[in-house]
């Protein structure tokens, strides 16, 4: 007897040892595991089919081997997976059958892929059954405002019917993957399960999948940018550090996966050497920063993007880095070129004509210029200017009545009810595309009513429209809190009612925008 019990307990040592050296099978061989593992979740009483978890490894079967393991927890060994069909557990090639589950089937499963004689990976599924429903079971769906489908989580490589439960009531006449939901609304939320029946050796197995469905209030807010422009330009120089900063408002509800970050020709900047990126959140805002220790020659070549991130979908505003120096040349060139033709202008043909009804004649205004554009045009041309336009200003004063064709006569005029046309530009207003130009009239010259032909300004916009190759140029005109604005198509006319004759602290004001 004694014999017999000795000989039982080194049977079960050899069958242990033979366990633990089937798993491990070539000792010299160490298989790459993915750190990663696959969590199953499945009832009890329902059947398991259980590919590998990883796509090569399932499908690429042809000239590979593969044998499957369950690791014991309490014993800390493992136990090989036999294919023979007629077990309740067994494995054809990359997939794993498990058939009426029952709790005790819950524990570690691992794949071993022998993709060349010497070569191996190893995957990792944990398998949780449960006796009965529970909310971990529930698969992860994305809210939406007004989803159109849902798909059954389970059964995803296996011919199978299926059958569509809403809050644990059927769903009539519904036996496809997934599930159409016609106008979709608050009331379309809710637990769906699907059951998909499948076949494995002629006897048919039932599997249930089990999503959730919030529908996202259609008031929450999309992700606004505030910071950056989209296809801004930011002016930066080669060996200067510089700061990029994104400001994105996600609204005031809870977003654990809202994110902004920076990318360089659309990729992701992460542990890049000289860059950081500094991400901030207060609020419903959130912040990126990157910091650009170094600008190079490639920067300037290179498109950064910022991406906002919500639950649903991406958002993308774009910028472009310049070279200082080729940013002012061409504000230069801009300047002058645009300051000469509009000077010209006003010394060939550039007069305000106001027709007056009752006396039939034309009133020529000498109009005074004083042209500032002080961030693109040197300080001694920009004196020069003032001091051609002073010196007209002084020239003998005439009789300011007079006919078109007497224009030369008219050039020599000082009318003093003209105080001064006054162009500004700086390198904010550039940046926006904006150009303020105000005229200062004396009260006087005001009737109720006129009908201006804005000659000076149809010249000024042909130029724009010329640099830009714009048509939707913006003029707005003010004057005592009236506005008058047209989109313009070159030339235009347009009509504007005055205030007040004698309105002396409202002079006009005139806005001229390139969007």
């Amino acid at each position: 007897m004694m014999m017999m019990m000795r000989m039982l307990q080194m049977i079960l040592l050899l069958t242990e040892s033979v366990l633990i050296s089937s798993y491990q099978l070539n000792s010299t061989v160490e298989c790459e595991r993915p750190d990663k593992k696959k969590t199953v979740r499945v009832l009890a009483g329902e059947s398991l089919y259980l590919p590998c978890p990883n796509d090569d490894c399932h499908i690429e079967t042809e000239n590979t081997s593969y044998e499957w393991f369950k690791y014991i927890e309490r014993t800390e060994q493992v136990e090989q997976i036999g294919t023979e069909e007629s077990e309740r557990i067994h494995y054809h090639l990359s997939e794993l059958y498990i058939l009426w589950l029952t709790l005790n089937d819950t524990g570690r499963y691992i794949t071993r892929w022998w993709y060349e004689e010497d070569k191996c990976d190893e995957y990792e599924t944990d398998v949780v059954v449960y006796e009965e429903f529970n909310t971990d079971l529930l698969d992860y769906t994305p809210e939406e405002e007004k989803p159109s489908k849902i798909y059954c989580p389970v059964c995803e490589y296996q011919q199978a019917t299926f059958i569509w439960y809403k809050n644990f009531s059927l769903i009539p006449n519904q036996s496809a993957e997934y599930l159409l939901l016609r106008n979709s609304s608050k009331e379309s939320a809710g637990i769906y399960t699907c059951v998909c029946t499948w076949e494995h050796n002629g006897i048919k197995h039932n599997r249930s999948g089990f999503r959730e469905l919030i529908i996202r209030d259609m008031s929450s807010s999309t992700p606004t940018f505030q910071l950056p422009i989209n296809n801004s330009i930011v002016i930066t120089d080669v060996g200067t550090e510089l700061i990029l900063h994104c400001s994105v408002f996600f609204g005031y509800t809870v977003c654990d996966e809202c994110s902004v970050q920076w990318e360089r020709n659309k990729t992701r900047i992460d542990a890049v050497n000289g860059y950081k990126q500094e991400t901030r959140k207060q609020g419903g805002i959130m912040e990126s920063f990157l910091t650009i220790t170094k600008v190079s020659e490639l920067d300037l070549r290179s498109e950064y993007r910022c991406r906002a991130e919500d639950s649903y979908e991406f958002f993308y505003v774009s910028i472009i880095l310049k070279r200082k120096g080729k940013i002012l040349s061409m504000m230069n060139i801009v300047c002058i070129f645009t300051i000469s033709l509009v000077f010209s202008i006003f010394l060939s043909q550039c007069m305000f004509s106001f027709l007056i009804p009752n006396k039939g004649t034309i009133k020529v205004l000498l109009f005074m210029m004083i042209i500032k554009c002080e961030t693109c045009i040197r300080s001694d041309r920009l004196n020069a200017i003032e001091v051609m336009l002073s010196s007209l200003q002084k020239k003998k004063k005439h009789e300011t009545e007079r006919r078109l064709d007497d224009f030369d006569e008219a050039m020599s005029a000082n009318d003093s009810r003209i105080t001064a046309l006054e162009v500004t530009c700086n390198k904010r207003q550039v940046a926006n595309g904006l150009l303020k130009a105000k005229f200062i009239l004396n009260p006087s010259l005001y009737s109720y009513s006129h009908n201006i032909t804005f000659l000076f300004f149809t010249r000024l916009l042909n130029l724009l429209h010329s640099i830009t190759k714009r048509n939707d140029l913006l003029l707005a005109i003010h004057q005592r809190g009236i506005m008058a604005r047209t989109n313009t198509t070159l030339p235009f006319r347009l009509e504007h009612q005055t205030g007040s004759p004698h309105s002396v602290t409202h002079p006009l004001r005139i806005l001229l925008k390139v969007p």
